[in-house]
């Protein structure tokens, strides 16, 4: 009868060892932001920093919908719409002195977007292939060139830079 019962008591325990599941973290990396970096406009090679830069994407609501970056910053990495082949961002500096308007420049990025299955624990996630950026014009553009780093422009990680804005 012993024997029965510790036979019952191991066979119990080994069962619910077994039957648990692994616990699943992803470390993958996600969908890429858009990566950007600021230079300055008369010394190419040198990232020049931007002043109370706020960036707003259209169809985005919540922390991008009005989103001041940061004080200063060269560089920014902003998310993609994934349920549209095309994201529009509104890149604000706002006026130095009183009486001196906010200046917007408005960037449009077109791409092919293709979902990848990375894993159970990450689901999927998005890559942007074939990427055309443009700056819409206007007569006080802050922006003074905008150059995508590669040609064509593939947003599948954040390594690099992916685009180079002259101010």
């Amino acid at each position: 009868m012993k024997h029965i019962f510790k036979f019952s008591v191991i066979f119990i325990i080994l069962l619910s060892t077994l039957s648990c599941e692994k616990d699943e973290i992803c470390l993958e990396d996600n969908t890429p932001h858009l990566i950007v970096r600021f230079y300055n406009q008369n010394i190419p090679d040198e990232l020049k920093s931007v002043l109370n830069l706020e960036v707003n994407i259209e169809g985005i609501e919540g922390e991008y919908e009005s989103e001041t970056i940061t004080a200063f910053t060269d560089s920014i990495a902003i998310p993609l719409m994934v349920t549209e082949n095309r994201t529009r961002f509104i890149f604000t500096l706002p006026g130095d002195e009183e009486g001196v308007e906010d200046n917007l420049d408005t960037i449009s990025l077109v791409y092919t977007q293709e979902d990848i299955f990375v894993s159970e624990s990450c689901g999927y996630k998005s890559v942007y292939h074939n990427a055309k950026i443009t700056l819409t014009q206007d007569d006080d553009n802050w922006i003074k060139i905008l150059e995508p780093t590669a040609d064509p422009l593939e947003i599948i990680d954040e390594n690099l830079a992916h685009v180079k804005i002259y101010h």
